[in-house]
């Protein structure tokens, strides 16, 4: 065999070894854990490690308990490194344990006590890059982390301070970078765009009127605070002796209080007021009617909701809402015949309106 050759074959072998799929075990106690290490999974998807969730209780205790539990998930697998979470207050911790050559991987990040959020989200993205740093380590062959001495019984795992050079290099930058973003994000609040379809039933035509919406969404704390903008297509109201086109676009501001929160979908009660402007423009269909000129009137409208948000990516939902709308002021369309007015239709005071839209959280 020519030297060229037993390089290229070796070459091919140390690859295929590289290639070869190995099992990491995670603890999963809950919903919020779940969802973790999906973000975890997404972010690994390119590493040949398998990651399987063991369903069961939180690893706790000290960090001696915590090691020996993570020994006994790794044996019941056949893994070579564990990975669980630690909550503590507004804060979640990842861990990585490596049980060959005994190292120990921890970094934490804001998350909030909301899931679903932006800050949330955020923290999240930010633990699962530092998972795939430490699990992409372990594939390599260089764990990172503090190396916990042999006897745990006698010598308790100590982990370093976060300054040390060892932790600050067991971050990516780019999960460095996500979670001062999401501390940034916590203090000033989250926000979002909407751009999406609205439809009401509101007694003038029978298919009621729809058109398109825009929205710009802020939730400094638990309230959230919505601008909205809706547009709405001419509806063509016809009869012997006209044909009435008749326009409404909207501006309204909502206040919502989430009420019922999982780490996907959200339903959220709030209340809303603002100004409906109505287009109206006529066109005769007799010989003996004469029109009336373009007008343009307004009216107030305010009412409840119920809103429904799901989440199905870091940046982007979808939402629905369903308002009962109270219009006052709304225009009444009328003849007048011999000097009598006759009504055609004044529309109805309250109104359902539907409300459909795609949410960015830039």
């Amino acid at each position: 065999m020519s030297l060229a050759a037993a390089v290229v074959l070796v070459a091919l072998s140390s690859a295929s070894m590289a290639a070869e799929p190995w099992t990491a075990v995670a603890r999963v106690a809950s919903e919020e854990e779940a969802a973790l290490l999906e973000r975890v999974k997404g972010q690994s998807s390119d590493l040949s490690v398998t990651l399987e969730p063991s369903p069961g209780g939180s690893l706790t205790g000290t960090p001696v308990e915590q090691w020996r539990a993570a020994e006994q998930l790794a044996a019941r697998h056949d893994a070579r490194a564990v990975l669980w979470f630690v909550r503590e207050g507004q804060d979640v911790r990842v861990l990585v344990a490596e049980l060959d050559g005994r190292h120990l991987f921890t970094r934490e990040a804001r998350l909030g006590e909301v899931p679903g959020t932006l800050e949330w989200s955020a923290g999240a993205e930010a633990l699962a890059l530092a998972a795939r740093s430490a699990l992409r380590a372990v594939d390599a062959g260089a764990p990172l982390g503090v190396v916990v001495p042999p006897r745990v019984d006698d010598a308790p795992m100590v982990t370093p301070p976060a300054s040390t050079a060892r932790a600050v290099d067991a971050v990516p930058r780019d999960a460095a970078a996500t979670s001062l973003a999401s501390q940034r994000e916590g203090a000033v609040g989250t926000w979002w765009l909407s751009v999406g379809g609205h439809a009401a039933l509101d007694g003038y035509a029978r298919a009621g009127h729809q058109g398109v919406s825009l929205g710009a969404g802020w939730q400094p704390g638990r309230w959230r605070l919505r601008l909205q903008l809706l547009a709405g297509l001419p509806a063509r109201l016809r009869d012997a002796r006209t044909e009435v086109s008749l326009g409404q676009h909207a501006a309204s501001a909502w206040a919502g209080w989430p009420w019922a929160v999982t780490q996907r979908l959200d339903v959220e009660v709030g209340v809303g007021a603002g100004a409906v402007v109505f287009r109206r423009r006529t066109s005769v269909l007799a010989p003996d009617v004469e029109a009336a000129p373009p007008a343009m009137t307004w009216a107030l409208l305010t009412g409840p909701e119920l809103r429904a948000r799901w989440r199905w990516a870091a940046r982007l939902g979808v939402e629905a809402g369903l308002s009962a709308e109270v219009l006052l002021g709304r225009p009444e369309l009328r003849y007048v015949i011999d000097g009598n007015f006759v009504s055609r239709g004044d529309g109805w005071a309250l109104r359902p309106r539907l409300h459909v839209a795609l949410v960015v959280f830039p």
